[in-house]
């Protein structure tokens, strides 16, 4: 018994699971606090890094957006952070589209890779 017990607290710890995953509906209420739209590029950056997330050196110009019906051509920032499992950890993404001629965020969206190993 005393066996299983050091085995699962090894584990847990290990992969850390328990601890630093969170769901969808919280990552999306993370992402929706940032409060984005419509501030430009650079303070969309600073508020995402100031909440944790690691932005990438550079954008991604004229991608295709489509929010409903409306297909727009846009800048998109992408930021992320990891979970602190050694092992294939949970990556929590969010994205800022952002439109290329006022260079301000139009839309904000978040996504969640559950297992990112290597």
């Amino acid at each position: 018994m005393l066996r299983l017990t050091l085995l699962l607290i090894a584990s847990v710890t290990l992969s850390g699971c328990t601890l630093t995953r969170v769901s969808q509906a919280s990552h999306a209420e993370a992402v929706r606090e940032l409060n984005a739209v419509g501030l430009t590029m650079n303070e969309a950056r600073a508020r995402a890094t100031q909440a944790g997330f690691e932005c990438d050196d550079y954008v991604d110009t004229d991608v295709p957006v489509q929010i409903g019906n409306v297909v727009r051509r846009s800048t998109v920032l992408q930021c992320g952070k990891k979970s602190l499992e050694l092992i294939c950890p949970q990556r929590r993404y969010v994205v800022f589209n952002i439109d290329p001629k006022t260079n301000k965020v139009y839309a904000v969206g978040n996504r969640i890779n559950q297992n990112s190993c290597f």
